[in-house]
């Protein structure tokens, strides 16, 4: 008479192989996490450069005047105000390009400020400590940097860049320092 069904040790072998299968699972799985959360601070980021080009392209008259840019050696640290000209419900009266350019920078370190959130579960997907700088050449192309840290260790964004550079002092040197380095022309249009 022949037995049927399993032994322990083809259970044993099978326990691990699905062990080993739920592992690797779990392993893909806060992997998607982190990329996920890499990704939504890289739109955001995206999302922040894309309003100051716009910003720019909109005091592009001020801009082409000689001498007129909105070079910032770090956001964070400006001293930074709402120019007097804007009345109650951020209507302009009588605004020059640079209360403009002014109040723009304002508004884009208080989206930084509202950008550097923490969610409820305590995972931080906004920018944490961002900061940004700008640099104007003569060519009338300017450069929008933007700095952060991520939730993921990896090698200095700034790392290997002239330490002269603007791109290189923008943010705090970290292994999880990232950045998003834009150049925009905001010359002369025909």
């Amino acid at each position: 008479m022949k037995m049927r069904g399993f032994s322990l040790i083809e259970i044993m072998i099978s326990s691990f192989i699905l062990a080993l299968g739920l592992l690797g699972l779990a392993g893909m799985q806060s992997t998607a996490i982190k990329s996920t959360v890499e990704i939504q601070q890289r739109t955001l980021a995206n999302s922040l450069v894309a309003d100051m080009s716009e910003r720019m392209q909109l005091n592009r008259l001020w801009l082409q005047e000689a001498g007129n840019d909105y070079a910032i050696a770090s956001l964070m640290k400006a001293d930074l105000s709402a120019p007097s000209c804007i009345g109650t419900g951020g209507v302009f009266d009588n605004c020059s390009g640079e209360d403009i350019k002014n109040n723009d920078l304002y508004e884009w370190k208080e989206k930084f400020i509202g950008a550097d959130v923490v969610s409820d579960t305590g995972n931080n997907t906004g920018l944490i400590g961002a900061d940004a700088c700008i640099e104007a050449a003569s060519t009338g192309v300017t450069t929008i940097i933007l700095s952060w840290f991520s939730t993921v260790k990896s090698k200095d964004a700034a790392a290997g860049r002239d330490q002269a550079s603007l791109a290189y002092k923008c943010g705090e040197a970290s292994s999880s320092r990232r950045q998003l380095v834009v150049e925009t022309y905001t010359g002369k249009s025909s």
